[in-house]
């Protein structure tokens, strides 16, 4: 039986987390492989993981340059940020290896990379490190440690960024993004008679960052489209957008929290109104959506509408007050846009990348008796 300890995160957003559940559901096809799944930042204290991991809902909700400013903050800091996570993880990694003693060990989340590398040098222990890359174009330096085994690059672009900033080649893969299984194969949406008005439904991740509330006002001005609005964890946003739109648009404005049968709610929507998440947005091609994407997280996010729209997943609208507007071309003769867009898609993503990947990582546990 080999062992495979997975690294993920579950506040910093919610894209870690999807990535990690994905690939654990497909890995229960090899049952001699032994899957743990933690949270790398429950391996902190309390008062370590609050500072370190809860301070992302509040700065994605806060003006766009305050992310930038964070993110470049991260970046000119690696090294620090490395050094003073191993601090914090030590004690509690150092007995989850002992206790679980892993054959390999996936993290799907950049910020752990370097630490662990450094804690299993310490420990004299050559367990392989495979990284799974969790953006599509723009990639952190994190990524980047040479000391990582195999690196797991989602798209084209992302093994382009990684080679470009000399990973060697021989220690990449290219595999497509990994979606959870409840987006997969999913049951049609039931018929809509004949000219009832679109299902629009606006996501922003976990948090709800970003202009939800112009992007929710603007197509209830703009549109005569049933609304739903995913509100995520941001409670504050939730109410907001009830007492300033809910009585103007009685009946058409759903402001929702978290949601778990989200893929439900993407489903039975015409349109799907989000930001450049690559997780979201690579649910709603599984399920051969129709997206526009209104805005992105600075940074790790920030090419990839552009990204998204040059392959004809996603059309791009950063202004809300245009909305309407595109919500219009894509639906007009008769929705000929949206059928553009859902052939792309299909193009894009034909078949199960997490299962694909899955294989992948047995195989590559499999293969480390050869190469002990």
């Amino acid at each position: 039986m080999r062992r495979l300890l997975i690294l993920t995160a579950v506040y910093t957003g919610h894209g870690h987390k999807s990535i990690s559940d994905a690939l654990m559901e497909r890995l229960k096809a090899y049952p001699d492989i032994e899957v743990r799944a933690i949270d790398g930042f429950d391996l902190m204290t309390k008062v370590q993981k609050v500072c370190a991991e809860k301070t992302y809902g509040p700065i994605t909700r806060l003006p766009k340059q305050a992310w930038a400013f964070n993110y470049a903050a991260g970046m000119a800091l690696r090294q620090p940020v490395q050094r003073a996570v191993a601090m914090m993880i030590r004690h509690r990694f150092e007995e989850l290896i002992r206790e679980f003693r892993p054959d390999c060990i996936l993290s799907v989340h950049p910020v752990f990379l370097g630490s662990i590398i450094d804690l299993l040098e310490e420990m004299n222990l050559p367990i392989p490190l495979v990284a799974h890359e969790a953006d599509l174009i723009d990639i952190a330096d994190y990524w980047f440690d040479p000391r990582i085994t195999l690196v797991l690059a989602p798209s084209q672009e992302a093994y382009d960024c990684t080679i470009a900033h000399g990973v060697d080649p021989a220690r990449v893969r290219r595999v497509g993004f990994p979606v959870r299984s409840r987006f997969m194969n999913i049951a049609p949406a039931a018929p809509k008679p004949a000219g009832q008005p679109l299902t629009i439904t606006i996501m922003s991740g976990s948090e709800g960052s970003g202009t939800v509330r112009a992007v929710a006002r603007e197509l209830l001005a703009g549109t005569d489209a049933q609304v739903n609005v995913i509100c995520g964890r941001n409670k504050a946003l939730r109410k907001k957008l009830r007492n300033a739109l809910g009585k103007r648009y009685h009946g058409r404005l759903n402001a929702m929290g978290f949601v778990d049968d989200i893929q439900l709610v993407m489903r039975d929507s015409d349109l799907l109104v989000m930001r450049a998440s690559p997780n979201s947005v690579m649910e709603a091609v599984a399920l051969n959506k129709p997206v526009i994407l209104f805005g992105q997280l600075a940074g790790q996010e920030l090419h990839n509408p552009q990204m998204l729209a040059a392959h004809g997943l996603a059309e791009y609208c950063p202004v809300p007050a245009q909305l309407p507007a595109c919500v219009a071309r894509l639906t007009a003769n008769g929705g000929e846009g949206i059928e553009r867009m859902r052939a792309s898609q299909r193009a894009y993503a034909p078949g199960d990348a997490a299962a694909d990947t899955a294989k992948l990582l047995s195989d590559y546990i499999r293969g480390l008796d050869a190469r002990d």
